[in-house]
């Protein structure tokens, strides 16, 4: 292989190993970012289980404005509305839209007498990654 075949080859090399990709190899996308919900074993005082929610951005670059569908959400306790609130119907900003570090999570607890399946949305990639 000649040396002017070799450059392009190492340029490629070196923007698939740069490229934001999540989880499953695809640039970083809704894929990214899990959701889970915790029974914390806790009740409210109107008797309703609480849950704790984390949304952790596996995504090796920050993402921002990060929104997760809510499948009906309801809660008997304030949740803080910077950290999850809702923006259109059954969809919901995490962390007011500000940006979630690689590997970062944000958590907030609800009470109700059953968890919600929440599922990311949608997101945004922070800056150059």
């Amino acid at each position: 292989m000649t040396t002017s075949a070799i450059k392009p080859l190492t340029v490629l090399f070196f923007f698939l190993a740069v490229s934001p990709r999540g989880t499953n190899g695809e640039p970083c996308g809704t894929s990214s970012i899990q959701v889970q919900t915790i029974n914390t074993g806790a009740t409210a005082a109107g008797g309703d289980t609480v849950f704790e929610v984390q949304v952790k951005n596996l995504c090796p670059c920050s993402v921002r404005n990060v929104r997760v569908d809510g499948g009906g959400f309801a809660t008997t306790v304030e949740v803080d509305t910077n950290l999850f609130r809702s923006v259109d119907g059954s969809v919901y900003l995490v962390n007011a839209g500000e940006p979630i570090a690689s590997m970062g999570t944000v958590s907030f607890r609800y009470a109700w007498d059953h968890f919600f399946q929440m599922t990311p949305r949608s997101l945004e990639v922070e800056g150059q990654c």
